[in-house]
């Protein structure tokens, strides 16, 4: 839904005083498409922890962008009959904020597919879009009232402004949780944002330990849990399809030695989402 949000506002934010109406319907088409085709990938994800690497791979990847582009500018001229070299250019955006925006968050993607498997996540955008949504309801009011093309258009502007940002502050306040983790010798650091601004998870790992914390603005601040890694043949747990994909997915994992088995999971989500906690049989 956030991604069909962005393709309707950079739709918005388009001049569009000298398009006849198959251009308007070529540019909303390519705004719109463009910033939804990676999802594609959901027609064929696998249930289970497999969808970790079914979803987000290859049509989210950094190479598919001008492909993804090139689509929707022959689409525009086979429904259309519009040719026009802002169109790809239009698309390139969409499919790319897709991307960007999907990298922001604790899930990931994989940008750089086929070349690699590893999903990249930064995790200073949720992933869930409220505050976008919250943005877009705010301009509603005045897109009602001012009906003039050049008015709608400097009014989705403002909704990109303001897009900006928000996304300026997370930026901000994870740069400084990220620098301050860092300072204490943590090698390997995760961002996990809160839905609204103002407050973060974070995860750091250092040698054999892993500690769960929370950062807020005004607010309470400090770890709230410690995990003890075990060391493990992480060879071995590779040859696990499950425990591969999370070994694949996550930035770092816990790792347990149960006795009989071995626990792997990613302490981002391990309390929230089943198939990011994996246990494999030593056997």
């Amino acid at each position: 839904m956030t991604h069909t949000l962005f393709g309707v506002a950079i739709y918005g934010a388009l001049k569009k005083t000298d398009m006849d109406v198959k251009t308007k319907w070529a540019f909303f088409g390519a705004s719109v498409g463009s910033s939804v085709i990676p999802d594609i990938d959901i027609q064929w994800a696998r249930a289970g922890a497999d969808y970790l690497m079914s979803h987000r791979g290859i049509t989210h990847s950094l190479l598919m962008v001008p492909v993804w582009a090139g689509m929707f500018s022959l689409l525009a001229w086979l429904f259309f009959r519009v040719k026009d070299r802002r169109l790809f250019w239009t698309a390139f955006a969409g499919v790319l904020l897709h991307i960007v925006s999907d990298w922001t968050n604790a899930w990931g993607t994989g940008l750089l597919e086929p070349f690699t498997s590893r999903r990249y996540a930064i995790g200073i955008i949720p992933n869930k879009g409220y505050v976008f949504w919250a943005m877009a309801a705010a301009i509603v009011p005045f897109l009602l009232l001012f009906r003039g093309e050049k008015q709608r258009t400097r009014l989705f502007r403002v909704f990109w402004g303001l897009a900006a940002l928000y996304a300026g502050f997370q930026i901000a306040h994870s740069a400084y949780v990220y620098a301050d983790l860092k300072k204490d010798d943590f090698d390997r650091v995760a961002i996990r944002a809160d839905r609204y601004p103002g407050g973060l998870s974070y995860y750091a790992k250092r040698d054999l330990e892993v500690v769960e914390g929370r950062h807020e603005i005004g607010g309470a601040s400090g770890v709230v849990r410690e995990h003890r890694i075990d060391p493990v043949d992480v060879e071995a747990l590779m040859l696990d399809p499950s425990a591969r994909s999370l070994l694949l997915f996550a930035p770092f994992v816990v790792t347990q030695d149960l006795g009989d088995e071995i626990r792997v999971f990613d302490p981002r989500f391990s309390d929230r989402v089943s198939m990011l906690s994996v246990n494999v049989p030593k056997a």
